[in-house]
């Protein structure tokens, strides 16, 4: 039998041409064991199958695909904010302070070296209530809102806000609010801090800005909750 040179010849060509098209080639993938992962080529195009229009059995540096994305939901952080009298560096926060008489509980400014800033009492959500440009104050970590009454103290109140007691408008002073003046829309009063000792401090309201301007001024800064 005559074997002609040119078979074995020929029969190289098809191999080495299925070799670099891949047109009918399986992708062989080195899978991780959540399939996340495969064995690729480096070519310009970056780190593709091996047996693909870009590649050659030839010549393969090895790299891994990267084949999964997380479906995890990133949660956007919520945001805070910080109330801090400028005149005394204190934070405004909800801490165990009560009123013996009426057995409510006051708010409170601290020092951020104070055991309240370590639990997240001095961050406060500012609502917004939908009318004009009036706010509510509520606590992050209690939950609780902030009034004020008549005696001119402000307290800390439990469920949903009932009337304007708990309503503030802020007065921005050269319209910043690294300089807010916070003016309870029900008694026309400006909330001040008043710290006697470390363990007896209140938030209370005044009508005479002259007398307790400086007192009066606030810093609400943004953080995370």
């Amino acid at each position: 039998m005559i074997v002609s040179w040119r078979t074995p010849v020929i029969s190289a060509i098809f191999v080495l041409t299925l070799a670099v098209t891949g047109g009918e080639a399986t992708e062989s993938y080195a899978r991780d064991g959540t399939g996340c992962q495969a064995s690729g080529c480096v070519t310009q195009q970056g780190c593709v199958p091996r047996y693909s229009q870009y590649t050659t059995v030839l010549y393969c540096q090895r790299c891994v695909i990267d084949r999964c994305r997380s479906l995890e939901p990133t949660m956007p952080r919520r945001i805070c904010y910080h109330l801090t009298s400028i005149a005394s560096g204190q934070r405004l926060a909800a801490v165990e302070n009560y009123d013996r008489r009426t057995s409510q509980r006051y708010a409170s400014v601290l020092h951020t070296s104070d055991r309240g800033d370590e639990e997240d009492h001095d961050k406060w959500h500012l609502i917004a209530n939908g009318r004009g440009h009036d706010y509510y104050i509520r606590n992050f970590r209690t939950g609780e809102y902030l009034r004020v009454q008549e005696n001119n103290f402000a307290y800390l109140a439990q469920g949903q806000p009932v009337d304007d007691s708990f309503l503030f408008k802020p007065h921005l002073v050269d319209g910043s609010w690294s300089c807010v003046l916070l003016q309870s829309v029900c008694y026309g009063g400006y909330l001040y801090g008043e710290r006697y000792s470390a363990s007896t401090n209140f938030v209370l309201m005044t009508r005479d800005l002259q007398r307790c301007y400086r007192e009066s001024l606030w810093r609400v800064t943004s953080v995370y909750c």
